[in-house]
């Protein structure tokens, strides 16, 4: 007579998975309490099962650890497969933008720096921040449009307390005999009064100011020259660069910087630079698609990686790079 067998799944055991939970939780330098929290257990029930303890439903506490471990199998794995975009690359865009940073902050002066999304501005703001001391940067965002609300922002990222209106002064106070540089990204969300405010900083504190947005903040900061309200605004702006579109030659920088081997892929990725997002697309599709070619089991991005990738980032075929100059 044979023996009927069971195709049923092996629980796992029990001592197994508490070892494999410490082993997790020292990895990922967890205490208790935390990687109770990232199960959903409550900390005293996962303090008892871990010490063999618990009392209640050991088989709901086995399935949410399980679980959780499986759960960082994944993220392991997803680290493995997504490559890191390269970090800060000096592009000649970047050289342009260091150089009137500099400008401002030596003068000191006031400059603007404005041009499409994704040409490499706030990329280089922030490289620029990085390597120098006494250079402040704030973003601002739709809701910042008053003047009291980039102050506020501003007095923060300088370590500030004061509120109200002593605010502006604290902040003066703060920036005088600095030397410093304040800049304030994605300034087109600016109301005129708030840019005034800001003018004020670089004339009383007297060091450089650098606003930096995109499009629609060029077009504001034109439309007060024929305004006499604001021309203390307009003529304080010693230094301006508009940024229509990316250089091929900051496509090339980055593209190098990827190691990019496959001549087709290189004419794709400039293509994709030459659309709305620029560089900041190019990227993101040339790592969307490394990710692919990893997953596959490919060293190189070939062209089908990147019309994945593509779309997976935007609709219609896969850009074709277009020579306009620079």
């Amino acid at each position: 007579m044979v023996k009927e067998t069971t195709n049923a799944p092996a629980m796992p055991d029990a001592n197994s998975l508490r070892n494999r939970a410490r082993l997790a939780q020292e990895q990922q330098g967890l205490s208790n309490r935390q990687a109770s929290d990232a199960m959903g257990i409550a900390y005293t029930t996962y303090s008892a099962w871990l010490n063999n303890s618990y009392a209640g439903n050991n088989d709901r506490i086995d399935e949410a650890v399980e679980k959780w471990l499986k759960s960082l199998d994944v993220k392991r794995q997803e680290r493995e497969l997504t490559p890191i975009i390269p970090g800060f690359i000096m592009t000649a865009t970047a050289s342009r933008i260091f150089a009137m940073l500099d400008g401002a902050r030596f003068g000191p002066d006031m400059a603007m720096i404005a041009g499409d999304a994704g040409v490499g501005k706030t990329v280089a703001l922030n490289a620029y921040q990085r390597r120098n001391n006494n250079v402040w940067m704030v973003t601002a965002r739709p809701a910042m449009r008053s003047p009291t609300a980039i102050l506020t922002r501003i007095a923060k990222e300088l370590g500030l307390r004061e509120r109200g209106n002593g605010l502006d002064e604290a902040i003066i106070e703060r920036l005088t005999d600095t030397g410093g540089l304040l800049i304030v990204d994605e300034a087109h969300h600016l109301s005129i009064q708030a840019l005034e405010e800001i003018r004020s900083l670089h004339d009383l504190a007297e060091i450089g100011v650098v606003i930096a947005g995109n499009a629609p903040l060029n077009d504001k900061i034109d439309g007060l020259g024929r305004s006499k309200e604001h021309a203390q605004l307009f003529s304080r702006i010693g230094l301006r660069r508009y940024i229509q579109r990316p250089l091929e030659r900051d496509m090339c920088a980055i593209i190098a910087e990827w190691n990019i081997q496959d001549d087709d892929v290189k004419v794709s990725a400039k293509g994709i630079a030459q659309k709305p997002g620029g560089l900041r697309s190019m990227s993101k599709v040339l790592r969307n698609a490394m990710r692919m070619a990893r997953i596959a089991g490919n060293d190189n991005i070939t062209t089908d990686d990147m019309k994945r990738a593509w779309a997976e980032h935007m609709t219609g075929e896969l850009p074709k790079f277009r020579r306009v100059g620079g």
